[in-house]
């Protein structure tokens, strides 16, 4: 009777020391689910991922870009807990039945390269007129925040997505890959394939979205099933603990450790954006990994946004309810 007694009273210490284990996620399973895209957003939850082990009842995807919407969809969805675009988020996500948003993960991570050394900032916007503006990811959160800018600035734009012709009177904006800038006078791309472009062409960094629009922009957030929410409220208090602390911790350990921990969750065929060797401290740097929990302010920010998304295209984005948001004092 001893020996079943004890047996008891460690699993019971085992399961409350899990983070998942013994409890259910709210939905019947055991095991809590977190995806994210590779990139910054891969990096943001680098620390949770380090510390991820075989035995916490939690797994964590890095998948790509283009299919993370696809976890958070549907009549089950995968994630129990994902990172996506903020403009995803609102427009799939809003209506708060499902998911709610616990944060921001991600500030910006574009900047403005060309072969001539002349810088491009607010003040100067509109001498991009006439040229053509090379820009990655043109229909979704980057193309969407550079047009809010320009139009904030009284900066006419002319998007070539459909075929127009070029025009002297605006700013020529024109879709391209991140891996083969060509057929532009100045580009807008992401880090760390705009550190590579430095490094590795005649290109220059010339100028910084975040700055052009302000202090930086919610562009990664982070969503948690409100079934989660209910059964393991204190299990995601600890994660979103972990991602705040996320930069701190990024910024003490080898650049090869941290290359690792999102490696080590890639989903199966997938090439990392970040290695030792491309994860330079300005790589870093450029990547505005910060947290951001949910109050007031940051609602208003995100909400603010998200408005002036749906001014230049409502087809990509949605302002959520207000009940969508989990706040950080909710209890």
């Amino acid at each position: 009777m001893k020996k079943i007694a004890l047996g008891l009273a460690c699993a019971l210490t085992v399961c409350a020391v899990s983070f998942a284990g013994c409890a259910s996620t709210g939905d019947g399973q055991d095991t809590l689910r977190v995806y994210m895209p590779d990139g910054a957003p891969a990096l943001a939850l680098g620390l949770p991922m380090y510390e991820n082990n075989d035995n916490d009842g939690v797994e964590y995807h890095v998948v790509s870009a283009q299919t993370i919407q696809t976890y958070v969809t549907g009549n089950s969805p995968a994630a129990d807990v994902c990172v996506l675009p903020v403009n995803l988020a609102g427009k799939l996500l809003g209506g708060q039945e499902t998911y709610r948003m616990a944060g921001v993960v991600t500030h910006g991570n574009m900047y403005f390269l060309a072969e001539d050394e002349k810088e491009y900032a607010k003040e100067n916007l509109s001498d991009l007129i006439g040229k053509t503006l090379g820009v990655v990811q043109l229909a979704n959160v980057p193309g969407l925040t550079l047009k809010i800018a320009l139009a904030e600035n009284g900066v006419p734009y002319n998007d070539l997505s459909g075929g127009d012709e070029i025009r002297s009177d605006a700013v020529n904006l024109k879709p391209v890959n991140p891996t083969g800038l060509i057929g532009a006078d100045v580009y807008l791309a992401p880090s760390p394939e705009a550190d590579k472009h430095v490094e590795n062409t005649a290109l220059n960094f010339v100028g910084d979205l975040q700055a052009v629009y302000g202090n930086g922009y919610p562009q990664a957030v982070i969503v948690v099933k409100s079934s989660v929410l209910a059964a393991r409220e204190e299990w995601v208090r600890g994660l979103l603990s972990k991602i705040d602390e996320n930069t701190r911790w990024m910024n003490t350990v080898s650049k090869q450790t941290i290359a690792d921990a999102v490696a080590e969750h890639l989903a199966e065929g997938l090439t990392p954006k970040f290695t030792a060797e491309t994860l330079t401290d300005g790589a870093i740097a450029h990547s505005g990994i910060w947290f951001q929990y949910m109050n007031a302010e940051s609602v208003s920010e995100v909400n603010g946004f998200l408005e002036k998304m749906v001014e230049i295209d409502s087809t990509k984005a949605g302002v959520p309810h207000r009940d969508f948001y989990w706040l950080r004092d909710d209890r």
